[in-house]
């Protein structure tokens, strides 16, 4: 029998994640990059988006270590952050700050480029997966007969070389949001998917500093910040997450089409202009590590290859090739984790020789799809002026949502609930829980009844001495 090859478009994290899981049902797998990958956590220009604050949810902890045996340790050892958001984070709702109270949820940070050194070089450990750097993708062989099969990947190396073209079984679309698949299906006669959009207009402006210990007060006891907008009169959010090294990323989002300020000068002075000047003041005590760093690159994308009217056998596509969330949400890294996960079931169940795959997987996975893009876009949704068709049962449910995370960090059990949910260890509709519903009415009647909202706006700080050595 013939050797049978799985060739991955793109080495993103849903690409890397997807090779993992086709070497247990191909011969081999090859992965293409334009880029040169760099040798440790280094940043490469295919990733724009990767100097700005990313969040490894603690499902993608959790399925990354499970993919990549010795991931979670490697990232402590290199000097990863273990967070409890509840207990580290100094959180600025949009009724003031959040109280300080642990919970079950515990995530990593660290920079973007250290995930994807890790799992790149985890990956490179199984023998046979093979990674083709500083080479493009151009175009899609095929074959025709009764329908139209993907039989190969046209390749331009980047250094020069000879144009070639890798013949493969499997052909995996983990390009990212700037894939050029759907010009070549048009170039091949097809339609394309069908595609939703929802846009927020947000921008990210980030900038990296050195963290002095010793500068900062004893009794500032956060590990990181975040600062929620006010849509009816603040439009820039503002966070600051902790990255090995001894290092900080700030971000400013900001929404509605009030871009945050690409200019080193202008971003510092925005910092103190934010609900709160916490950020402002540990900026003050650092030392700037870069420039600042702008990207806008931020709307929903969903192409719709569950209801695609084509057929191309032996095709896929995933991660934001396929479905692109909002980062201010942090789901990507997770949701392209889990459908190359979903993948591998794919394939387990019906057999890498049924031609049936690609529409299973596609069904299989738009079903989880829906589920964090419908968190996504909800949060959206209740930006002023945004883009995009908003499903009648959004409207319905979506100020209860709404209610929800503003009673959260009223009734601990809420707040868990929530972040499981957040954290994809549960799905959005265990919000709806008849038991959750009632806990989120008692919390809203009591806080109607008490004006908390009045009473916690006022404080610009957080509290240092509530929960301090918690």
């Amino acid at each position: 029998m013939a050797n049978t090859h799985a060739i991955v478009i793109g080495g993103s994290m849903a690409g890397l994640c997807a090779a993992r899981v086709l070497s247990k049902f191909y011969d081999k797998v090859t992965v293409i990059d334009r880029d040169a990958y760099p040798a440790g956590a280094h940043e490469r220009p295919g990733v724009p988006q990767s100097r700005h604050v990313h969040a490894l949810l603690m499902r993608g902890r959790i399925e990354l270590d499970r993919l990549f045996p010795g991931f979670e340790q490697q990232m402590l050892d290199c000097g990863a952050i273990e967070i409890n958001f509840g207990r580290d984070f100094a959180a600025l709702r949009a009724d003031g700050w959040a109280e300080r109270r642990p919970n079950s949820i515990t995530t990593l940070f660290a920079s973007r480029v250290l995930i994807e050194a890790t799992v790149r070089g985890l990956l490179r450990r199984i023998a046979n997966v093979e990674l083709i750097e500083r080479a493009e993708a151009v175009g899609l062989e095929t074959v025709r007969g009764d329908s139209i099969r993907v039989s190969g990947v046209k390749v331009n190396p980047r250094d020069g070389g000879a144009a070639f073209t890798l013949s493969g079984d499997l052909i995996v679309d983990a390009s990212g949001r700037t894939t050029k698949i759907p010009s070549w299906l048009e170039a091949m006669g097809l339609p394309l998917p069908p595609e939703t959009v929802v846009d927020s207009h947000t921008g990210y402006a980030s900038r990296w500093y050195k963290v002095n210990p010793e500068r900062r007060p004893r009794d500032w006891w956060w590990k990181g910040v975040w600062i929620d907008p006010v849509a009816d009169n603040v439009s820039t959010a503002g966070v600051l997450f902790p990255v090995e090294g001894s290092r900080m990323i700030v971000s400013l989002a900001g929404i509605g089409g009030h871009y945050p300020p690409s200019d080193e000068a202008e971003f510092t002075a925005k910092l103190g202009q934010l609900r709160s000047p916490i950020i402002a003041e540990e900026v003050a005590l650092a030392e700037p590590m870069s420039q600042v760093y702008s990207y806008r690159q931020m709307a929903n994308r969903w192409r719709h290859y569950d209801r695609w009217g084509a057929r191309l056998d032996g095709f896929v596509a995933l991660g934001d090739s396929s479905c692109a969330f909002n980062p201010v949400y942090g789901q990507g890294m997770t949701s392209g984790a889990l459908s190359a996960i979903m993948l591998g079931e794919c394939l387990e169940k019906n057999g890498i020789n049924d031609i049936e795959v690609p529409r299973k997987f596609f069904a299989a996975q738009a079903r989880f799809q829906a589920e964090p893009w419908g968190l996504a876009t909800a949060s959206d949704f209740r930006i002023p002026g945004t883009e995009g068709k908003r499903p009648m049962m959004s409207r319905v449910l979506d100020p209860v949502i709404g209610k929800m995370f503003q009673v959260a960090n009223d009734d601990p059990e809420i707040g868990e609930r929530l972040g499981e949910v957040i954290n994809m260890m549960k799905p959005p509709s265990a919000l709806f829980d008849m038991s959750l519903l009632r806990l989120i009415a008692k919390a809203w009647s009591r806080r109607l009844i008490k004006g908390k909202k009045q009473e916690k706006e006022a404080a610009t700080m957080p509290p240092l001495a509530l929960g301090a050595e918690g």
